[in-house]
């Protein structure tokens, strides 16, 4: 995998706002992301989540704002773990229905689209999915447990992974197989 679903420290140096900005408009500045706040949910989302890791142990009234934030995108229908660990640039095009459980960790350029959940295999059993760089997981797709997703991976449409994906595979099925070694040209509609 490469370094950036390495650790989560490198990743979440800086602010990785105009990464997400750009992949998810390709524009940059301050009216690009005012519109993309109001027009790209996705994007509001991830903002909204950024936002709410920083000020967890930021400020005197951290928890109480993250709380309310976590809340909000509860409201719209998603749920991501302020314990999760997101590289720059992640997309979301419609976030409705996505879990990301607290331990995971998401490399750069990762699309998630609907009803994608990554979490644990069972509540009491420790560690969630690494997802490396440049992946992308369709939607309802499950995966669980301490695996690794390798660079460049697509997920099928209601796969189920329990196991980890080496480098630029494609895999598919409940539970998922490797269906290609090498993912043919990515598209991302």
């Amino acid at each position: 995998m490469s370094s950036g679903a390495g650790t989560g420290d490198e990743r979440q140096t800086g602010l990785p706002w105009r990464e997400d900005l750009m992949a998810n408009t390709g524009k940059s500045g301050v009216g690009a992301a005012i519109i993309a706040l109001l027009t790209s949910p996705g994007f509001a989302v991830i903002t909204t989540w950024r936002i709410a890791k920083m000020l967890r142990f930021q400020t005197r009234w951290g928890h109480q704002i993250t709380w309310l934030l976590v809340r909000m995108l509860m409201k719209r229908g998603c749920y991501i773990s302020v314990l999760a660990e997101i590289g720059p640039g992640l997309i979301l095009p419609h976030p409705t229905g996505v879990v990301i459980g607290e331990g995971a960790r998401i490399g750069r350029s990762v699309m998630l689209y609907h009803n994608v959940t990554l979490g644990r295999r069972a509540w009491d059993e420790p560690g969630c999915p690494t997802i490396g760089d440049n992946v992308v997981i369709y939607t309802g797709a499950v995966l669980v447990g301490p695996i690794s997703l390798g660079e460049g991976v697509n997920v099928a449409a209601n796969a189920v992974v329990t196991r980890d994906v080496p480098p630029n595979a494609v895999v598919a099925g409940a539970p998922a197989r490797v269906v290609r070694a090498e993912a043919p040209g990515r598209k991302r509609a």
